[in-house]
Order: C-alpha cells, then structure tokens, then sequence
C-alpha cells in the first residue's frame, strides 16, 4: 500500500481536485483507494464535518464515516500552539485514523496542508505528517507570473526524500509555451521533478448556480433542481432591448445580471443558453417571465442589491468555486490523463 500527500503552495490550488480526479483515475485501473484528510485548519475552529471530505466520500464510493476520513479539526491558533511539540495530540489521533482508513486500500490520498511554504506552520505540519505515515509527497503550484522557482525548492527541501514532484496548475493558454521553455527547465534545473502542467480550463472556472445565489444571499425561485447547472459566464443586461438577443448570444451557459424591473432584457436572455438570470433590486418577475423561466428551466435569482454591487460582488467569483461538482472531476480526470506523467506516480503507487 502506498500513501500520496498532496499538499500546495497556496489555498485553492487544486487540492481536493486532483485527491478526486486522480482517485478516479486509480479505481478504473483496478486499484482500492482511499481518502483521508488528517487535519482540516481553518481560522476559526470548525465543529461540522468537512465539506471537502463528504464530498470525497461520495465521489470515491468510501464505506468509512466523514468523521474517521477528517479526524482533526484545529484552528490556525491551535496549529500554531503545537508547532514545536514532538507528537501533538493531533496527530496521534490522525495516525490512529489513518491506520484504520488504509485497511485493505492499494492506495491512500492524502489532502494535506494548504500555504505548504518554507518556515510556515503548515509545512512544518505538513512534513510531520508525511514523515509520520511514510507517504509520498506531491506538491502543487497554482500559476502565476510572478512564481518564484527558489519558493518550490525551499518548500520540497521540508519533505526530503519523501518528495515525488511538483504540479503546475491552472496555466493560462497564453502562458503555456513560456512555461515550458523558461520555468520548467529552472524547476528541474534544481533537481526537481515536474510531474504535470495542467492547463487553465474554462469548465473548472465555474460555478454553480447554487453556489452563485449563496454568495449573493440570494432566493431561487423556480426549478431548484437546476441548482447544480455550471455557470461558465457572466453578462450585464443593461441595453436596449433591440441588440439584447445578439449580445446575450455572444456567450453560453452564462448567468444575466439584470434589474428585476427589466422584463424585455429578461426575456431575451431566455431566448439564449442562459444558466440563470439574477434579478436586482429585490424585484420578483412578472408572472410570464417566471412561466417562460420554468418552462425553459432556467432558474431565477432575485438579489437585494442594485445591479452595479451585484456585479461587484459577483467580481473574480468564477474559478473560486467549490470543486464538489462531478462534471469538473470528469473534466479534469480527462486533463490528467492527458497533461500529467501518471508513469512516475503509478511507479510510486
């Protein structure tokens, strides 16, 4: 049996991401897998299971309780209060966990620590646990123009010889090729491995429209069983209705932020791929605006605020998603495949 950790340098990078795709990826090669979370930290500790671990349960087809798959839950104030004990409580309660969550598994995916960074708290108890139940250790980068190579080689010093490789994610198309002929070369230059360049890839920028209506604090008013329909886009309806149509059909699967009192801009987004309209300033639809919604289920949002702060609120939400989405773990199964060198981590598996 053998135990990967896959930590990152940054939150939202790509954790409980590729612990789900790669997952998948193992049990359709005949392998027993499993998951376990040793630690969840948050800045306030929590006292509900982990949403990243029901998730996994789920998608994985695990027979083990949230609770044994997530054992530890800890404030950054309490990590940081054990940074210098030997054997933290924590973590012997992890190790007991783990030992029952391996029974009988080939493999054991193990989401680590986010801010994995040289000298931080979180490496510091990331390297403990790697050391802890004998993995091996996978490190993932989000991109970004300013990655620092001497950043990832401090950060892969912390695990020593239990270091397997690094991951690049999300690199935007326009990136790709100076990545591959400047940044990689440095990375392995330094005695690192580069186990996968994932590009940036518009279905795992989304979110749902569930997701979206809760961070506006807003209502849905019809067809909640389209909540989980992906939003690829988002499109202001503030124009005349002359031109509304072809704009509106410039983009697909998007969300239509309009003002709730703007009944011929709503209608022409239903006449388009829309995954949802978001009616502002607390105005609900007119009766044949929510009959011609239901009837192409599309659902409606209503929203407090005016257009303009809605619009700022919704500001840089794509991409932020939750990843518990399974067209995503589908869409990124298929990257994988395609982008990562699944040789050396099977080798190591």
């Amino acid at each position: 049996m053998i135990a990967l950790y896959l930590s990152s340098m940054g939150e939202a990078a790509g954790r409980s991401a590729l612990c789900a795709a790669l997952g998948r990826i193992f049990r359709a090669n005949g392998r027993k897998v499993g998951y376990f979370k040793p630690v969840a930290v948050a800045a306030e500790k929590a006292d509900a299971s982990d949403k990243d671990t029901e998730f996994m349960k789920q998608i994985l087809a695990l027979e083990e309780a949230v609770e044994l798959l997530c054992p530890v839950f800890l404030s950054t104030k309490d990590l940081i209060a054990t940074a210098n004990e030997k054997e933290p409580a924590w973590l012997k309660k992890a190790k007991e966990a783990y030992t029952q969550v391996s029974q009988g598994k080939d493999v054991v995916l193990i989401e680590g620590v986010g801010d994995f960074k040289a000298g931080s708290v979180q490496a510091l108890a990331g390297s403990r646990v790697v050391e802890t139940l004998g993995a091996k250790a996978i490190l993932i980068v989000r991109y970004e123009s300013d990655l620092q190579v001497s950043q990832i080689v401090d950060a892969a010093r912390m695990l020593g010889g239990h270091f397997l490789g690094v991951v690049i994610n999300a690199v935007p198309p326009r990136s790709m090729d100076s990545v591959k002929a400047n940044l990689i070369p440095s990375i392995e230059q330094s005695g690192i491995k580069v186990l996968g360049l994932l590009p940036e890839d518009r279905v795992l920028l989304t979110v749902s429209v569930g997701e979206l209506a809760e961070h506006l604090g807003g209502s849905i008013l019809n067809s909640p069983e389209r909540s989980e329909e992906l939003v690829e886009s988002i499109m202001v309806g503030a124009m005349s209705p002359d031109p509304a149509v072809s704009y509106l059909s410039l983009k697909q699967n998007k969300a239509v932020v309009t003002r709730g009192d703007r009944p011929d801009i709503q209608l022409a987004a239903l006449q388009t791929s829309t995954s949802c309209l978001v009616l502002t300033n607390n105005v609900n639809p007119l009766p044949n605006i929510l009959s011609r919604a239901k009837a192409v289920k599309v659902p409606v949002v209503t929203v407090k605020d005016d257009t303009m702060r809605t619009m700022e609120a919704l500001e840089g939400v794509l991409g932020k998603a939750k990843f518990s989405h399974e067209k995503k773990v589908e869409r990124l199964e298929q990257l994988l495949e395609q982008h990562l060198d699944l040789k050396s981590i099977y080798q190591a598996a």
